[in-house]
């Protein structure tokens, strides 16, 4: 056994305040992470402060423990908000749970599997707990009785920005978010594009995770509107 260690858990949010609180919630609620190793930082776009008083009322009636937050408008600088985010995250571990607001946790989820291999394993630097992009090339590999998809660079979206527990050594190989003018979209186009180009730390993916990933997709579906 291992000695597992400290977890951030990054949430990038802008404005959708239904949305991040039960992205929050759901972590919460089924995350298989100890709670005493967790901790959060909340990288705000600018939103409104009934917006930042909402989310962060809700980790402190939890019991959440804080890194701290920001919110500051940088779009559509985006990249700038999110870098400074999960790099508040990197100070104070290795691991990086990266979340936008919109992705909820509906199932009990045990996560210790995917750390542990991040930590045995330095070839890999990020593990993808989003859905499958049609036309990726995948190999089955296999750790500690786990599968797993590993990520070949031939096609675009080997990265995606969909939750994923990220190792500061992923940064280490392929640097930070661009910070020039790009919206949320165009920023992980960009980062794919450049994780692609170079030889570095692998993705990899839990296979048995669902073809959607084990994260529902709750934007579109509360702000169909806007």
């Amino acid at each position: 056994m291992i000695e597992f260690p400290d977890l951030a858990i990054v949430l990038l949010t802008y404005k959708r305040t239904n949305e991040a609180v039960a992205t929050i919630q759901g972590l919460i609620k089924f995350l298989g992470y100890e709670k005493e190793k967790r901790a959060w930082y909340i990288a705000d776009d600018g939103s409104p402060e009934a917006h930042l008083k909402s989310v962060l009322n809700q980790l402190e009636s939890s019991g959440e423990k804080m890194l701290g937050y920001h919110s500051k408008r940088f779009s559509p600088h985006t990249g700038i908000g999110w870098n400074k985010g999960i790099g508040m995250g990197f100070q104070y571990s290795d691991f990086v749970l990266v979340m936008e607001d919109d992705w909820i946790l509906k199932e009990p989820f045990d996560i210790h599997p995917f750390v542990e291999m991040l930590v045995q394993r330095e070839d890999v630097g990020l593990v993808r707990l989003g859905g499958l992009a049609v036309g990726n090339t995948v190999e089955i590999v296999g750790h500690n009785g786990h599968h797993y998809f590993r990520y070949h660079k031939d096609k675009q979206y080997a990265y995606s920005g969909n939750p994923q527990i990220r190792h500061a050594r992923f940064v280490k190989a392929y640097g930070v978010y661009s910070e020039e003018k790009l919206n949320p979209g165009e920023l992980e186009l960009n980062y794919d594009g450049r994780i692609r180009a170079q030889d570095g730390p692998e993705i990899w993916r839990p296979s048995d995770i669902p073809g959607w990933g084990i994260f529902a997709h709750i934007g579109k579906m509360i702000y169909r509107d806007e």
